[in-house]
């Protein structure tokens, strides 16, 4: 015989009574993953101590504690209390307590059963959780997976979740915390606790239990705790300063393993970095100057909750080196010029050195960014150019071209260019006047103008005048009306032969109303002259007088005599 007969069968014999021993509860159904307290009461028989008590299951020992802390209680403690967390199906079965006393173990009658569901259901006490550790990115959507149940005859009147590890403060419901109202949210039904928390952060790490109770003395029910941790995403470089060429490894870390999609995306200056991702980290090489940067990382379904960024800096020598002068073009010597070296590279050059080439000779001039020379001369004509120099390397610009002139040169430059003005301006007066003087003379003699005045045409009149006032006179020069025409030859350069002519008209009769006029007889040259020739013109004026009373007021004959022509230089 075994088991409990035999045990009874013992006492007896020894004259022992059996232990007296009560289980709460009797038996229960547990969800998976939940925890469950198993308690009993005893009596020991009159004269006995107790030394020690243990649980067993199925006959056989259960350790204090096991490796996985899901075991609990103490035998030194007459206390009937077992703890059994994170359920699993080889959980299910029979406990039993037993007493120590003196040599002789002890125990009653009865046995607590458990039974471990996978899935919640009526009539099964326990919650059940996807997982009792959590992994949240700080800003944003966690949700905890998370099913419970209880037995058939009892009905559920109050669910919520609280957090843990608030010593001497009652459980407080998170839909009605300050700390999470408006971010919490359940999205159970009937035998579903699932919780969601938005925005989720830093101070939301800690411990969090799903608590139900029925309408049954003692049915209150509450999960095993959940952990929750929240990290932010955090880059870390092999080196935060490479020299171009080289190579750099990125890392997106976190505190905690999240979990679910976990593909990561880069940024370099908040846009998109043009290199390609390994899981969570970012690899360069080589690396280029243009790979310089503040770089951030962020979970590809939470692209709006980037890193803190970190810079990257890549050093490189000196280049696109630039040599200038001032003032450009040519320089008038004892004047001064200034040099001026640009240049591109990190870290920014610390050195610049000028230097001057003639033919295959170089001569060193000075340091700086901007070099002054002063009181350059024809010696210092060359060419110049600089070299940038920095920790990383160095570099020469192309070279300058510097061309020297003297001061009497350039004062020669400036006469030359005034004495082609002048000669411009001259030759337009001169064109000027030869158009002048091509105009055809006026045809009227008794008005001269004061270009005329201005030729070199000389008009001699003499004027002759009437000495007598015989009738007699009078009637000769009236039958003398019928003028005659006359051909008056003037010499002038031997290079001219053609003769000019005058034409001489007779005076026609004078009408009361009118005025003594004069006729003219005008001499007209063939052809223009030129400016080193002088032509002669002559006005012969025949004139009558009307009555004898005015013969001696009016001018009755003009004559020119004429001033003898100039000899044409040749």
């Amino acid at each position: 015989m075994t088991g409990i007969p035999l045990t009874l069968l013992l006492l007896c014999t020894a004259g022992l009574q059996a232990l007296s021993i009560t289980y709460t509860p009797k038996e229960i159904c547990v969800l998976k993953g939940s925890k469950v307290r198993l308690q009993c009461t005893y009596t020991l028989p009159a004269g006995y101590r107790f030394k020690a008590g243990h649980w067993y299951k199925s006959d056989s020992l259960i350790p204090s504690r096991d490796s996985n802390g899901n075991i609990q209680h103490n035998t030194a403690s007459p206390q009937c209390l077992l703890w059994i967390h994170n359920l699993t199906p080889s959980d299910s079965g029979s406990y039993e307590y037993k007493v120590k006393i003196q040599h002789t173990t002890i125990t009653g009658p009865g046995r607590a059963a458990v039974r471990v569901v996978a899935t919640a259901q009526k009539g099964c006490w326990g919650v059940s959780y996807s997982s009792t550790s959590f992994c949240a990115l700080r800003g944003s959507t966690l949700d905890i997976p998370c099913t419970y149940g209880y037995p058939r005859d009892h009905t559920v009147i109050k669910t919520f979740w609280h957090k843990e590890g608030e010593k001497g403060k009652d459980r407080i419901d998170l839909r009605l915390d300050a700390r999470y109202r408006g971010r919490v949210e359940h999205l159970g039904t009937e035998n579903n606790c699932t919780l969601r928390i938005r925005d989720v952060r830093q101070t939301d790490s800690g411990q969090y239990t799903f608590r139900y109770a029925t309408d049954k003395p003692g049915g209150a029910f509450s999960g095993v705790p959940v952990t929750i941790a929240v990290t932010g995403l955090q880059v870390s470089m092999t080196a935060d300063t490479v020299t171009e060429g080289g190579s750099v490894t990125l890392s997106c870390n976190t505190n905690c393993n999240l979990r679910g999609n976990t593909t990561f995306i880069w940024f370099k200056n908040t846009q998109p970095t043009r290199h390609t991702a390994i899981n969570n980290t970012l690899h360069l090489n080589p690396v280029s100057s243009e790979d310089t940067g503040n770089y951030s990382c962020a979970l590809n379904r939470h692209k709006e909750h980037p890193s803190p960024g970190a810079t990257l800096d890549v050093r490189y020598a000196p280049r696109k080196t630039t040599a200038l002068v001032a003032p450009p073009g040519e320089i008038v010597g004892n004047n001064s010029m200034t040099l001026i070296c640009s240049s591109d590279a990190n870290p920014p050059v610390h050195n610049y050195t000028w230097y001057m080439k003639r033919g295959t000779q170089i001569s060193p001039l000075g340091a700086g960014q901007s070099f002054i020379a002063a009181n350059i001369n024809n010696d210092t004509s060359g060419l110049y150019y600089c070299v940038a120099r920095n920790s990383v390397g160095e570099q020469n610009s192309t070279g300058v071209s510097v061309l020297i002139v003297g001061q009497s040169s350039a004062k020669n430059a400036a006469i030359g260019v005034l004495v082609v003005v002048v000669a411009v301006l001259l030759i337009l007066v001169l064109l000027w006047l030869r158009k002048r003087k091509s105009r055809p003379p006026s045809k009227k003699g008794s008005t001269s103008t004061p270009q005329q005045a201005d030729s070199d045409l000389v008009y001699d009149d003499v004027s002759a005048v009437a000495v007598t006032s015989d009738p007699a006179w009078r009637r000769n020069t009236e039958a003398d009306d019928d003028v005659q025409y006359s051909i008056i030859q003037f010499k002038g350069s031997k290079e001219a032969e053609v003769a000019p002519y005058a034409s001489i008209q007779s005076p026609r009769a004078q009408t009361a109303q009118e005025d003594v006029q004069s006729p003219y007889a005008s001499v007209q040259s063939p052809r223009a002259q030129t400016a080193q020739e002088d032509v002669q013109y002559a006005a012969v004026n025949f004139s009558r007088p009307k009555d004898t009373s005015q013969v001696e007021a009016d001018q009755v004959i003009y004559s020119i005599v004429n001033k003898p022509p100039k000899t044409r230089m040749r």
